[in-house]
């Protein structure tokens, strides 16, 4: 009976891809950049910055920024802003991973990335620029 159910069901279902391309990367730029977030992202942002200078390798996982993050950055918007790090350069995967300890968002004990600061990034290089016009 459960069976049938579950194969009538899935015959109706459309299959999502398995790449979506840039599509998150799209969406994490347009939450990004959308000025009601822009307090979220930058509290998010000077957090994980922080943890990486901290490192003697500029490496960072959420284990060690995730009690950093104010109480009132909304959750997503922490993806969204380490995804939008990602896809500047500025956060880089090393490759490794380590165990997750956060058991509030029932994570603990999967695995998570951990990421290298990546200071010579382009989108750096050109904020640093900006910030500081040559006289």
């Amino acid at each position: 009976m459960l069976g049938d159910l579950a194969a009538e069901v899935a015959k109706h279902l459309i299959g999502l891809p398995l790449d979506y391309g840039s599509t998150v990367e799209q969406i994490a730029a347009l939450l990004a950049a959308e000025p009601r977030n822009r307090a979220s992202v930058c509290a998010v942002t000077a957090v994980i910055v922080d943890d990486a200078l901290r490192d003697p390798f500029r490496e960072t996982t959420a284990n060690r920024w995730r009690t950093g993050i104010p109480s009132w950055v909304a959750p997503p918007m922490v993806g969204v802003t380490v995804r939008r790090m990602l896809s500047l350069d500025v956060l880089v995967p090393t490759g490794r991973y380590v165990r997750s300890t956060d058991t509030r968002g029932k994570n603990g004990g999967k695995l998570m990335r951990v990421y290298a600061l990546n200071l010579a990034a382009p989108a750096l290089l050109h904020a640093r620029a900006a910030a500081h016009p040559a006289a």
